[in-house]
């Protein structure tokens, strides 16, 4: 078939529901599996589920290329337990029924281009606006994400020029957001020492700190982080340490947990339209998730005698000389950030548009442009492993936040990200992958080292370009 507005051709494979027992090809050999075509592969796949009666739905998370893809190999022999596979297809069959279609195994419309350039695809008119406001109530209605067909195609329109964009209709309820506000001015608002008590530290990253380095430059700001292991609060890793709360405020761990807990939930829902975007089934990443390993960042940043202009240039600032950035340039390491931003404090967000796909390079052109807040709306931004994923179709984007001379600012960003033995590669039915495998829990460490110390280079996506 030929989609009706592009004329580009486009695979749609409709099979009847039956037994789960597809098996994938588990038994075939290693480089002979690689070697076949991707669209080929699904096809035989297909073919093979709708021989036996299999769901095409199950057959298609039971592949082992794509899984792994997504999981790694410890993820993905959890992905093919029967508990696991039941709930898929459960889930798969439910929202099937709500939408009143069968089980549909889609392909993306064509590979993306093995670069990005967004300044190729953004309009004079684009940059003068900044990133779009997408009102995303429909993904919350009956039929979910199935039947918002038009929120999802702006949300990977916007992915994929900007990285950045920003939801209202979210359904997180206004209270709780108040909530979460008063709860972190007062926590900034005690002494140093008092703060100091759940100082994080070389062996734990979790807590408070006041000399975060972002490109190995001292950013303007203090901070505290709150993070989960095995999506638990109460969780504790050898990569990230364990969660520090202030003593003497219980109503501050009771108002941050459920800010955290309505993140996740966000997370959840764009990460389902995301994949929509990218041509798969909207449960497609929700294995990825099942015990994640996302934090919540609380920053304040305070006024600043010396801060850099607006059109301060990408190179990092010489503090003694130049002035300070409130945080340097940088992308996200995990796989989405929902960020807390207020409309009523300074616009200090910025994100850098350039032709060049380095993001890391000091030498190249481009223009910063501001992310302005809108009143009562989440920013979202892509991270590093979702660039990965979606093979360079979704862009993690460089961005930095301006310090302010006169009046403080506070700002939440939520980092949705994957289990610690989650190795990401670009997925299947993207072309040919522009990366190599990416374990989370190995960035995540290189990347908090690179952070807390001066020492070595920050680890970049760009290192696992092929």
């Amino acid at each position: 078939r030929r989609h009706q507005q592009t004329k580009r051709p486009v695979v749609a494979v409709v099979v009847r529901s039956g037994c789960t027992g597809m098996t994938g090809s588990r038994g075939h050999r290693p480089e002979a599996r690689q070697a076949m075509p991707v669209g080929l592969k699904l096809l035989a796949l297909v073919a093979f589920a709708s021989t036996v009666g299999t769901d095409a739905t199950s057959a298609f998370c039971t592949s082992p290329g794509l899984d792994r893809g997504i999981l790694g190999r410890a993820g993905y022999a959890r992905a093919r337990a029967p508990a696991l596979a039941a709930r898929r297809l459960q889930g798969a069959r439910a929202g099937a029924q709500a939408r009143g279609q069968g089980h549909v195994l889609r392909m993306a419309d064509a590979p993306p281009s093995p670069t990005y350039s967004a300044s190729h695809v953004l309009t004079a008119e684009d940059l003068a606006a900044g990133p779009p406001v997408i009102d995303i109530g429909a993904l919350l209605a009956p039929g979910g994400v199935g039947a918002a067909g038009g929120v999802v195609e702006e949300m990977a329109r916007a992915a994929t020029k900007w990285g950045f964009f920003q939801v209202v209709g979210h359904g997180v309820p206004q209270g709780d957001v108040d909530a979460f506000d008063t709860a972190v001015k007062r926590f900034f608002a005690q002494d140093k020492e008092t703060k100091y008590k759940i100082k994080r530290d070389a062996g734990n990253s979790r807590g408070y700190f006041d000399d975060e380095l972002t490109k190995q430059t001292r950013d303007w700001k203090e901070a505290i982080d709150i993070g989960a292991q095995d999506g638990d609060l109460d969780g504790k890793s050898q990569v990230d340490g364990f969660n520090q709360w202030p003593e003497g405020d219980p109503s501050f761990r009771a108002d941050i947990t459920a800010y955290f807990a309505h993140m996740e939930g966000l997370s959840r829902t764009l990460c389902r339209a995301l994949a929509v975007g990218l041509g798969e089934e909207e449960g497609f990443f929700d294995p990825l998730f099942l015990k994640h390993t996302s934090y919540l960042r609380i920053n304040h940043y305070p006024p600043c005698p010396n801060p850099v202009a607006s059109d301060f240039p990408l190179r990092s600032p010489d503090s003694e000389t130049e002035g300070f950035l409130a945080i340097n340039r940088h992308t996200d390491a995990g796989v989405l950030t929902v960020l807390r931003q207020r409309h009523d404090e300074p616009h200090s967000l910025q994100v850098f548009i350039s032709d060049d796909v380095d993001k890391d390079h000091e030498s190249r052109h481009g223009q910063w442009v501001a992310v302005r807040p809108e009143p009562g709306a989440f920013t979202i931004n892509i991270a590093d492993m979702m660039q990965v994923y979606s093979n360079d179709r979704y862009v993690a984007p460089l961005h930095r936040v301006l310090a302010n001379r006169d009046r403080p600012r506070y700002s939440a960003p939520f980092f949705f990200n994957p289990p610690y033995a989650a190795d990401c590669a670009p997925l299947g039915t993207l072309g040919d992958p522009v990366y190599g495998t990416v374990n989370w829990g190995e960035f995540r460490r290189r990347r908090f080292e690179g952070d807390f110390s001066d020492v070595g280079q920050e680890v970049q996506i760009s290192q696992f370009r092929k």
